[in-house]
């Protein structure tokens, strides 16, 4: 479900004109990423995919993400050599990809991504997510999306959302699905 979404919204970003590029946070081995990238593959111009991770595996949990996330840090270890291979595969052309290795916290503040058309926030921890809402919500263009992958697996993501949410009453969390529900925000027009 979270991947058809991701389809989908790739997709209405060129159908309704929605301008700006594509954020994926926390992008393993780039599955979703290529997924977003061909379902924007006919926007002219071509959307830039902007790709953040460590590739080290998951950061040192906060005290907001509770004890059972501890067991996660240092896991899920993605590769940019597979993130390669699966946007080669679904022939999305490498001008259009811009890798950004490192802590969120050290590449956020180097890169300039002017506007945001959709985002896919997969970082499972509260503070990792913090800093993407609070790096990518003030240039995402109107109408665009902010998908979140684990809202409804990982307390410390949850936590982060909630309490952005409540600082943006104009906001409001829609879901798709039933089981795997794909949680997403769109920034009012």
């Amino acid at each position: 479900v979270r991947q058809q979404n991701l389809v989908r919204l790739g997709d209405l970003i060129v159908k309704e004109n929605i301008p700006g590029g594509i954020v994926e946070c926390g992008v393993l081995d780039g599955g979703t990423a290529a997924l977003m990238a061909w379902a924007s593959r006919n926007a002219n111009p071509p959307r830039e995919v902007h790709l953040f991770d460590a590739w080290e595996g998951l950061p040192e949990t906060t005290a907001e993400d509770g004890a059972e996330a501890k067991a996660w840090t240092g896991q899920v270890v993605g590769s940019p050599t597979r993130v390669i291979a699966v946007m080669k595969a679904l022939n999305i052309a490498k001008e259009r990809v811009n890798f950004h290795r490192g802590w969120f916290d050290q590449t956020f503040p180097k890169v300039n991504v002017p506007q945001v058309a959709l985002a896919h926030i997969d970082c499972d921890f509260y503070e990792p997510t913090k800093l993407c809402l609070e790096k990518w919500y003030p240039v995402r263009s109107p109408g665009g999306f902010m998908q979140f992958d684990d809202y409804d697996s990982f307390s410390g993501g949850r936590k982060a959302v909630d309490e952005f949410l409540g600082l943006h009453p104009e906001l409001k969390m829609q879901a798709v699905g039933v089981n795997a529900s794909a949680y997403f925000l769109q920034k009012p027009l």
